[in-house]
Order: C-alpha cells, then sequence, then structure tokens
C-alpha cells in the first residue's frame, strides 16, 4: 500500500468521514478514493491542497507542500470574499470556485460561491436560453451549496447568511412557498438580548447613552422596514405614499435641527422614489425638485465623528464611515468607489429619467 494512500485513509477516519463524504467534498467518485487507499492509483496533484482542508493537515504531512504559500493563497481568498462587491462578478465567481476546490470545508468560501452562483446566474453567457430571465442550472447550484452550509456549517452568522441566500433564490425563481420554509428557519428574536443585559449593568450618562445609542438602532431599523414597502414598488397606491411620509415625519421629529446624520441616506433614497413617481405621472417640475432635495441630502451626508445637538439624541456622539452605501443598490449603475452623490448622478442616467433629459435644471444635478 502507497504511503499517501494509507494516510488518507487515516486521517479520513480520524475526522469521521465516510470515502463517500470525502469523495463528495473533493469532486470525486468514492471508487477513486478506495482506490487511493488502496495503492492503486495517487490523488491528481491539483487535489493535494484540498485533501489538506479536508482532513485538517499541513501540506508538509502529505507531500511537503510549503506552508507560508499556502497561508498566502487564503489571505488572497478572504481579501476577495470580504470585499466581494467590488470586484466583477465573473471574476469574482471563478475566484470563489477556486477557494472552494482548495479550501473544500471551509463554508465561508462556500457560501460566497453560492452567493457568486446566484449572480452570474443572470448573466448571458450562462444561459442557454438567452431570452431566460436567469440560468436555473446555476441557481440551483447556488441552492445546492447553500444547503451544504446550512446542513454542516456550526458558525451560525455564516449558516444565517445561506439561509438567507437561499430564500432569496427560490423567490427569485418564484417558488414562493420554497422560499418559505427558509425563511421560518430564522429564530425568533431571543428576549434576553444584550441590550437588556446592558442596561441592568450600565449606570448614570452611561446608561443615558446605551439607551440612545438602543433607539438609534431601532430606528434605522424602522426606517429600513419601511423602505422596503415603497422601494420596490411601481406604482404610487396610498400605502406606499405613507410609508414615505411616516419615515419623513419621524425623522423630522427626532431631528428637529434638520440634521439626519447618516438618515441622510435614506432621505436620497425615499426623495429619488418620489420623483419617479411623479415622472411616471407626467409632473416633470415637481420631479426635478425632489431630486434637487435628494442630491442636498447626498451632499450631507456625515463622515469622522459627530455629535448630535439637540432632539432625542443630544449629546449622543456616533462615528460615521464613510461606506459609500445606500440602502439599496442603485439598478446596476452603482460603484462603491464612487461617492454617493456620483452614484446618484449615474442613476439619473437611466431611461426612466429620459422626460427631464433636457431640462438645464435637471442637466444641472448632473454635472
Amino acid at each position: 500500500m502507497n504511503n499517501i494512500g494509507q494516510r488518507i485513509k487515516e486521517l479520513r477516519r480520524q475526522n469521521n468521514l465516510t470515502q463517500e463524504r470525502l469523495a463528495d467534498f473533493l469532486g470525486v467518485t468514492y471508487k477513486a478514493v478506495s482506490k487511493w487507499e488502496c495503492g492503486l492509483t495517487t490523488p491528481d496533484l491539483a487535489l493535494i491542497v484540498p485533501l489538506t482542508r479536508v482532513l485538517h493537515v499541513s501540506a508538509d504531512e502529505l507531500l511537503g507542500g510549503k506552508q507560508e504559500e499556502i497561508d498566502e493563497r487564503r489571505t488572497e481568498f478572504d481579501e476577495r470574499c470580504d470585499n466581494h462587491l467590488k470586484y466583477d462578478t465573473k471574476e469574482n465567481y471563478q475566484m470563489a470556485l477556486a477557494a472552494v476546490n482548495e479550501y473544500p470545508m471551509d463554508y465561508k468560501y462556500l457560501s460566497w460561491l453560492a452567493l457568486c452562483e446566484m449572480y452570474v446566474a443572470y448573466c448571458a453567457e450562462y444561459k442557454e436560453d438567452p431570452t431566460a430571465l436567469y440560468s436555473e442550472e446555476m441557481m440551483e447550484r447556488a441552492i445546492k451549496h447553500n444547503n451544504t452550509v446550512i446542513a454542516d456549517c456550526e458558525d451560525p452568522k455564516i449558516r444565517e447568511k445561506a439561509i438567507w441566500n437561499a430564500m432569496v433564490c427560490f423567490k427569485n425563481m418564484d417558488k414562493h412557498d420554497e422560499a418559505l420554509k427558509y425563511a421560518e428557519m430564522f429564530p425568533r428574536e431571543n428576549p434576553l438580548t444584550r441590550d437588556k443585559a446592558m442596561e441592568v449593568c450600565l449606570q448614570g450618562e452611561k446608561l443615558t447613552e446605551h439607551k440612545k445609542w438602543s433607539v438609534y438602532q431601532r430606528l434605522n431599523s424602522l426606517c429600513i422596514a419601511l423602505s422596503r414597502i415603497y422601494w420596490f414598488a411601481e406604482d404610487r397606491e396610498p400605502h406606499v405614499i405613507a410609508a414615505l411620509d411616516t419615515e419623513e415625519k419621524i425623522l423630522k421629529a427626532v431631528f428637529p435641527d434638520g440634521n439626519y446624520f447618516d438618515f441622510h441616506k435614506n432621505l436620497c433614497c425615499a426623495y429619488q422614489k418620489r420623483a419617479e413617481f411623479e415622472i411616471k405621472e407626467g409632473n416633470y417640475d415637481k420631479a426635478v425638485n425632489y431630486l434637487q432635495i435628494m442630491m442636498d441630502h447626498a451632499q450631507r451626508i456625515p463622515s469622522g465623528e459627530k455629535c448630535c445637538m439637540c432632539g432625542v439624541f443630544e449629546g449622543l456622539s456616533i462615528h460615521f464611515s464613510q461606506d459609500n452605501m445606500l440602502t439599496y443598490m442603485i439598478n446596476g449603475l452603482d460603484d462603491i468607489n464612487k461617492t454617493i452623490p456620483e452614484q446618484l448622478k449615474n442613476r439619473l442616467g437611466l431611461d426612466i429619467y429620459e422626460p427631464l433629459r433636457e431640462r438645464e435644471d435637471f442637466k444641472a444635478l448632473r454635472r
């Protein structure tokens, strides 16, 4: 029996893996694994690094691989995975495939691959039928990989992302009953939250500051919930306008001096939507006015350390990072390396704004 085959067999058993399970992780047949262990064949060179990851050993223990090269490769994968929105979808997909191939039991990478598969499902070159909205094969791959993460991953954050992504896949495929099954997997809120524990322990000014910060976070969640009502709406229905009005009234009450801090982002999205509703109804003057308000809010989005001077949050100091992320993506024209005002100017190039194209006040918004 050859040495590597014997070692694979020993390590497989130490990791409580069957030949079939090991084969699944490596993308080979269980017969291939059996032949390795019997000394009839040896693994292809391309499978050595994936084997070390599955069996939790260094390459040196199998073939003398250089650990520093492996660590450098992992650093590259981590950077791509953590910042995937910065990269081209198809390029990102190929990198995720490589990461899963080299680290087949890393559920973070497998979840990343599933997300990429969902994105590339909409790319033309991956669809057999050019008239199809998405590639069903790619969407099914994404679901399969998400299900593996859900079944085997013990990290709750990675697992919950996989549940969410699988749910979105089924939702995109109009399989609403299947999507609902995944939605029901999310745990209900634990009554013993960290916020409540902190309130028990903190005193004086620190307790007051903690309560203000807790309200700030909940206000953000409320505004996001309201924006979900109006952002995806096609028509100007009463409940949609009510959601827009409610969000703005709440923010005006909470921030009486008009300094909305990072809630200026929420108002950018709200006024953008108001403008698009007005364009559909032919109210072009009103639409441009809303777009001017939108751009004003975009210019006032804060960065760095800021302190609220009045209202509910008076005295609360908050550090704002310049992340350039709005509540919702800008329909494919966004570039997170650009400032939010620049992203919104890109948005104004969409077809819906065609009726405003020759107006001087509209042109001024894009300069």
